[in-house]
């Protein structure tokens, strides 16, 4: 084998590697945090619903949200992108204040 040959191999199998260890690795650090998403904890969607988990099921995957009193959904438990920070719920309650004092 010519050496430019061996480089491209050595070069391509480097590349697919590293996109199947850095999938695993986002895997890993998505199923950490669903580990760690309990009732009574407030998140938000990838549709972009913010709401309070109300109850979870993880053997069937769905999850009910709260996202106004007495206003509760049924969701898929991937839809859920992130638990909403005390920064984040602050922000959002600054933005209400100011929408309704105009």
């Amino acid at each position: 084998m010519e050496s430019n040959t061996i480089l491209w191999v050595v070069l391509i199998a480097g590349m697919v590697g590293f996109m199947f260890w850095s999938q695993w690795r986002s895997r890993k650090r998505y199923q950490k945090k669903m580990e760690q998403i309990q009732s009574g904890t407030r998140v938000a969607t990838i549709g972009g619903i913010y709401g309070l988990l109300t109850r979870i099921d993880r053997e069937g995957g769905r999850a009910w949200l709260e996202i106004a009193p007495n206003v509760e959904i049924e969701i898929s438990l991937q839809a859920v992108s992130h638990q909403v920070e005390a920064a984040e719920e602050a922000a959002e309650e600054a933005a209400e204040e100011e929408e309704t004092e105009e």
